[in-house]
């Protein structure tokens, strides 16, 4: 999204509190006692296990206690969904044959030419993704989605084929809280991750041990509870699971496989990939790992040591299902602790996705999202590393700080096509003469200027205190203090059109750049 220029009273909010993200994030109050639950807690579940939602949401979740509130959450199977189908083809591979008889400079142009469509359709694929993420029924499902495609990372630029990743993203969907081990099993024969970490061109000759190392290091057991030998031995394990290149899926070679004997983790034998994963899966320290990740996804701080031994025991009693440990964490007291609200850095994702949802706004110009993103340090299917981004605190600095401040803000102001005008060139470049693909590439639309008259009227709020304590609660799940919500009043007072009448049609304006003003603060950068 373009650069959006706030009024000179937005600084009076931000400047006072732009040192103030640090000491809120590392906050150490004491937890809620036992079974509190109420519309803050209900807020905070909505925001953490999804990624907010409006008053009515929160209301229908504090409504059902936190048990029922948490279920209705885990077990989005029960709703529909409204999922489309990605809008990636795979593209047909160039005979072996016709490239050997064609020129170089034919090849190079060729080349270039599926190099450009890939371009465009990984562009649809991040566009279609936030659309997703934005209107999904089921938001628990996108937010794990999200989590995987963080934690066995791949990016758009080393893979260079958007069907692939497409096809990657749908494997994080269905196995979203399903069986760890199935999504271990899956991702090591994921074509996208073979060709990201080099194991399609592992063979009994020469094992690339970039997979088996990053299955060890990042992707379960962790740093210091493996040795290199470990690694070469499993990296020898999967040897031969490749790719047919032709058909873009899995495939093993036995021919390439080495079938002799081997020891991972102190289990000796003939040993596959699958028995790698199982040698892995036998470590405490696997299920320990991986709650803690979990943790720090979804609580935003480091675990207690006491919640990670109660999580990773819920995880290896129940043979590494996500979905119980999912809701262990979701009901355990820790969850709700002071620290943990309201003090977690949103991803520009969650900022993104968040604000579209607690405003229930429909999402128009996609373009200018996936744009926005980028310039907030989170491109879709191209993580800075293996180690995928790290959240927290890195999300926030000079730059990445204004811009999002003004990504938030022209969600609520509208694109009015502004900052779009260089991706949009670059698209259309890249779809080249095309005609299908132009007509694919061609921009989503102008978002329009939110409106906030129709939550006005529905809420009957009357009073410029009524509508702007609505839209702080709203939008940040409580409230500021006093001496800055008074500006906020203050503000919207001295701007409205019929000072009268505060909910009039006239003050939608003024009432809108006051929203904007609340999307400026950095309360609104925590979740």
């Amino acid at each position: 999204m373009g650069v959006h220029r706030h009024t000179a009273l937005s600084l009076v909010l931000v400047i006072p509190l732009g040192l103030s993200i640090a000491s809120r994030v590392h906050a150490t109050d004491a937890p809620n006692r036992a079974g509190v639950w109420g519309r803050e807690q209900a807020g905070h579940l909505l925001r953490r296990a999804g990624f907010g939602g409006t008053p009515e949401e929160i209301d229908r979740l504090a409504a059902l206690g936190r048990q029922k509130a948490v279920d209705s959450l885990l077990n989005y199977e029960d709703s529909p969904s409204n999922s489309t189908r990605a809008p990636v083809e795979r593209m047909e591979p160039v005979e072996r044959a016709a490239m050997r008889a064609a020129s170089e400079d034919e090849r190079q142009k060729l080349r270039q030419e599926r190099n450009a469509r890939d371009q465009v359709q990984t562009h649809l694929l991040r566009r279609w993704w936030i659309g997703q993420m934005i209107e999904t029924p089921r938001p628990l499902e996108e937010k794990m989605t999200l989590f995987w495609h963080g934690h066995f990372t791949s990016g758009a630029r080393e893979v260079k084929s958007a069907y692939m990743l497409a096809q990657q993203n749908a494997l994080f969907r269905a196995n979203a809280t399903g069986n760890f081990r199935k999504l271990l099993m899956e991702v090591s024969k994921d074509p996208a991750m073979l060709l990201y970490l080099n194991n399609a061109q592992s063979n009994l000759r020469h094992p690339n041990e970039n997979y088996a190392r990053e299955l060890m290091e990042l992707f379960t057991i962790g740093r210091g509870n493996y040795t290199e030998k470990d690694v070469q031995e499993a990296a020898r394990a999967f040897t031969g699971w490749s790719i047919d290149r032709d058909t873009e899926e899995f495939m093993f070679r036995p021919r390439q496989h080495d079938a002799g004997r081997k020891t991972v983790l102190g289990v000796s034998g003939n040993l596959n990939g699958g028995d790698v994963i199982d040698a892995i899966l036998a470590k405490p320290q696997t299920a320990e790992n991986m709650v803690t990740k979990l943790w720090r996804f979804f609580a935003g701080e480091e675990p207690p040591k006491n919640v990670v031994r109660y999580l990773a025991n819920v995880f290896r009693k129940n043979n590494y299902e996500v979905k119980p440990v999912l809701r262990a964490m979701f009901l355990h007291n820790a969850f709700y602790a002071r620290s943990v609200m309201n003090s977690h850095v949103k991803s520009p994702v969650e900022l993104v996705v968040g604000t579209m949802r607690s405003l229930g706004a429909k999402p128009v110009d996609l373009d200018a999202m996936v744009l926005g993103l980028r310039l907030m340090g989170q491109d879709l299917f191209q993580p800075p590393n293996v180690k995928g981004w790290d959240g927290g605190l890195t999300w926030i600095n000079t730059a990445t700080l204004y811009n999002r401040y003004n990504v938030a803000g022209r969600l609520v102001s509208g694109s009015g096509g502004r900052g779009r005008g260089l991706g949009e060139m670059m698209l259309m470049r890249a779809a080249g003469d095309d005609p299908e693909l132009r007509e694919r590439a061609k921009p989503t639309g102008t978002q329009p200027a939110f409106d906030p008259m129709p939550i006005i009227r529905e809420h009957d709020l009357s009073t410029t205190n009524e509508i702007v304590d609505h839209f702080l609660i709203r939008l940040t799940g409580r409230t500021m203090s006093d001496d800055r919500r008074e500006v906020l009043i203050q503000t919207l007072d001295e701007s409205l059109k019929n000072r009268d009448q505060a909910a009039s049609p006239e003050n939608a304006d003024a009432i809108r750049e006051m929203i904007m003003l609340i999307v400026a603060t950095p309360e609104y950068q925590l979740s």
